[in-house]
């Protein structure tokens, strides 16, 4: 198929659309494509996750996991997961074996799009030569670019339809036929010049927000010792129209982009015996944040362990990485349990949205329950939490997200 021929399939809508990795972000993609009028294929290895779309019925859409159907796909996008491995180092398995399996099932005239967050280089270095090992060339037999993921998980004021798509491609013709795709998608269309540019553009979007957050995280004790509110400060930052965007204090960022992707780019950078001082402290600092807030909270239970019989008993408020969410991927509050059962602490959770986890389930916030912690850490700010039942335990209420401004009883502990 020539470029000329699958431009036109994709204006007529008549190409078939492959998702590799329908993980929350393929969900998205396979949400907003499907809606624009596209028969769209989800290819997923976990079963439960399978079972799950399949129930959800959504139109125009299957979901598989039968890699040879990508034969029948003239669109492939590539949307998996690129974590860390335990030493902090890039992961980059998934990636890679996914684009090896499209590989194996390639024809000429196809445009394969890496969605994943990757350092700068990786699709013209890394990816490329893999899809090349099917004996095609890109930009000649096949179309390869690079657009990566914006989703903003819990956000419903932007979507994948509503956001800026940044497309780029490994030549004119990948980029030419990459934008006639999304323009089919999205509201807008922000080409760039080539690959490792878009790379560097989400590098850069999720390392500006990990250094701003270690910055409030840093200034918030600097503030403590002035005695002043540190929101109160930032909130009267914000009335300021340009040059200031707010970012708050926390128990540290998680989730699977800003506090992995600046690793990748840190790898990137030693590699090229490049150092980049301000991005390693930020990393450090975040890094150290839910070990501090757990620190506080040992103080707060006078760091003291009692009789093994009876051990103190702390409540985490929240343990997935985001409000409102149910994904636990690099959760503070999962570290900040680690550190307090290190100490001997028995630690409970509440979390309407994870209802198991590691052999633990969610506690009810029965008045029983209360009366038994010795300490309540608020840990992921969810919306549907009674906080008013919290404060009037009159149990010592640690609040590391500041959802209790509006309260000013003696039991509350801030950040």
């Amino acid at each position: 198929m020539s470029e000329k021929e699958l431009k036109g399939k994709i204006k007529n809508k008549t190409v078939l659309v492959g998702i590799v990795g329908v993980g929350y972000v393929g969900e998205a993609l396979a949400y907003a494509i499907t809606n624009k009028g596209f028969h769209t294929v989800g290819f997923e290895i976990d079963q439960s996750r399978i079972t799950f779309l399949k129930n959800k019925q959504i139109p125009r859409f299957t979901i598989t996991s039968n890699k040879n159907l990508l034969k029948d796909c003239q669109v492939i996008l590539i949307s998996i997961p690129t974590p860390l491995l335990p030493d902090k180092s890039p992961d980059l398995s998934y990636l890679k074996q996914a684009v090896l399996e499209v590989s194996q099932r390639l024809s000429p005239g196809k445009l394969v799009v890496i969605e994943s967050s990757v350092a700068p280089g990786t699709t013209a270095d890394i990816l490329q030569p893999i899809l090349e090992s099917s004996h095609l060339k890109a930009e000649k037999d096949f179309y390869l670019a690079y657009s990566p993921e914006r989703v903003d998980p819990g956000n419903r004021s932007f979507n994948v339809n509503s956001i800026p798509k940044v497309v780029s491609g490994i030549g004119p013709l990948s980029l030419s036929l990459a934008s006639a795709f999304y323009r089919q998608i999205v509201e807008k269309v922000v080409p760039v010049s080539n690959t490792t540019t878009a790379e560097m553009t989400k590098v850069l979007e999720n390392v500006f927000r990990l250094v701003n957050i270690s910055l409030v995280n840093e200034l918030v004790e600097y503030a403590k010792a002035l005695k002043i509110n540190m929101w109160e400060v930032i909130d009267a930052a914000a009335t300021k129209p340009f040059g200031f965007l707010a970012h708050y204090p926390g128990p540290g960022a998680g989730g699977y982009c800003i506090p992995v992707l600046p690793m990748y780019l840190l790898e990137s950078a030693r590699k090229k015996n490049i150092r980049l001082p301000l991005v390693e402290t930020a990393e450090a600092l975040n890094d150290h944040q839910p070990e501090k807030v757990a620190g506080m909270a040992l103080n707060i239970l006078n760091g003291k362990k009692e009789d093994k019989n009876h051990p103190p008993k702390a409540l985490l408020i929240g343990i997935s990485y985001k409000a409102d969410l149910a994904d636990t991927r690099e959760s503070v509050a999962l570290k900040i349990w680690r550190r307090l059962e290190d100490e001997g602490v028995e630690v409970y959770y509440h979390d309407p949205y994870v209802s198991k986890l590691n052999g633990s389930t969610s506690v009810n916030l029965d008045p029983g329950i209360i009366k038994d912690m010795n300490l309540i850490i608020i840990t992921t700010p969810h919306k549907n939490i009674p906080y008013e039942t919290l404060v009037s335990s009159d149990k010592p209420l640690f609040d590391t997200q500041n959802v209790l401004s509006n309260f000013h009883n003696g039991n509350i502990i801030r950040l």
